[in-house]
């Protein structure tokens, strides 16, 4: 039993049609080939592209705001039950709305619904909390109950709809809670990397080698960065690195020198396990995001290698970090091309593929947006002059003059 709004087979649909796009610009397929992909992977649905994805979920996002904004002005009792009982109202319509629009409709990733999805989620929680206000709770249980209840709604969202930034936000807000219970620092960190962990082998095990792809990309995004976050989990100096970065180290140094020295230990040992261990399943099961993510975690240990030995930083440890992995790139992309094929073991240094065009780019709007930059490489037509060609200070009396 799934959920989802949409069926396995459109989202497979979905997912060979982007495929099939940048399979034709790389040149791996025929434009027949393509036409024969699209006829054969109608997914039944509207699309539109990432530009106005975001457009219209920032315009639907305002008008949202504006219509909740604009009943609780016109209420004649500003009572606060009153008021909690409309931004609910407003909610539950929202995901009524989204759910409509979306079943009879077909919107997909279209924006409109999203916004309307957030929104609906926002208000929820402000409208329970204005119920409970008069209860006058604990604040640290009342914290608690909102990351919950963001974290249980955008897990609904992710079920409902397929969006993958839903889950991110229901897993930031489960791992918000820890830092909520007035807990020591070891064992708030002991208790995120507890969830986290327990999230991850939990994706491992529901991810199935006989699922469709889409599920498989999905899977994969979060499981990339659910690496991601037990390796900050357990990096005890990567905060104090971005504070020497923003030469703030107070704001963001949580004094890792005050863990017990087996967590402190322990934590340094698997700055360089995990990496080794991503990068080793990443090439293994051919999961590129699982890879790009060990190797940014393999570069903050590097950074940080100095930072948990207690040794000094130099202003030069940049660029010999930077002349090390400019050489390991060179001797590693020397290596692959070396291969037949340029290739070895199924791994190229080449660029197959090219990337995704989203319609309507940055560099677009700019120029929409710059005064004049329309017509500005356009050639003018040269104007007649007609004071030049005089003499002897006539003003063009050999001319027209």
């Amino acid at each position: 039993m799934t959920l989802s709004l949409y069926s396995p087979q459109q989202e497979e649909n979905v997912y060979i049609r982007r495929q099939a796009h940048t399979w034709r610009r790389s040149g791996l397929i025929t434009d027949d080939q393509f036409r024969a992909v699209l006829d054969d992977t109608d997914p039944r649905v509207h699309q539109t592209n990432l530009f106005f994805r975001i457009l219209f979920f920032v315009f639907a996002l305002l008008c949202a705001g504006a219509v909740v904004g604009l009943f609780a002005w016109m209420l004649e009792r500003k009572d606060e039950k009153v008021l909690a009982t409309l931004v609910l109202f407003f909610s539950v319509g929202f995901f009524m709305i989204a759910e409509y629009i979306v079943k009879v409709r077909r919107l997909y990733r279209y924006g409109i619904e999203e916004a309307l999805l957030m929104a609906g989620m926002v208000c929820f929680v402000i409208g329970l909390l204005m119920f409970i206000d008069d209860y006058h709770l604990n604040r640290r249980a009342v914290s608690v109950a909102v990351c919950m209840l963001f974290s249980v709604i955008a897990c609904l969202i992710y079920l409902r709809f397929g969006f993958l930034y839903a889950a991110l936000i229901s897993m930031i807000a489960l791992c918000a809670i820890p830092f909520q219970l007035s807990l020591s620092p070891t064992a708030e960190r002991l208790l995120l990397l507890f969830v986290l962990s327990a999230i991850f082998v939990f994706s491992l095990i529901v991810d199935k080698s006989d699922d469709h792809d889409f599920k498989k990309d999905r899977d994969t995004t979060l499981q990339a960065c659910l690496l991601a976050a037990i390796y900050l989990t357990v990096n005890l100096q990567v905060l104090g690195l971005v504070g020497i970065l923003l030469r703030d180290s107070h704001i963001f140094h949580l004094y890792p020198k005050s863990f017990p020295p087996y967590l402190y230990w322990s934590s340094y040992g698997l700055t360089f396990v995990l990496p080794a261990a991503g990068i080793y399943w990443g090439i293994k099961s051919r999961k590129r995001l699982i890879l790009n993510a060990s190797l940014v975690m393999a570069i903050a240990t590097l950074a940080t290698n100095k930072s948990y030995l207690g040794m000094t930083r130099y202003a030069w440890d940049p660029a010999i970090l930077g002349i090390v992995l400019i050489a390991l790139s060179v001797i590693i992309t020397r290596w692959l091309a070396g291969g037949p094929k340029k290739a070895r073991y199924g791994f190229t240094a080449e660029n197959i593929l090219n990337p995704e065009d989203h319609g309507a780019g940055l560099a677009d709007a700019a120029a929409a947006l710059t005064p004049g930059a329309i017509d500005a490489g356009q050639m003018r037509a040269p104007q007649d002059n007609f004071f030049e060609g005089g003499r002897s200070g006539g003003g063009g009396a050999s001319r027209e003059f």
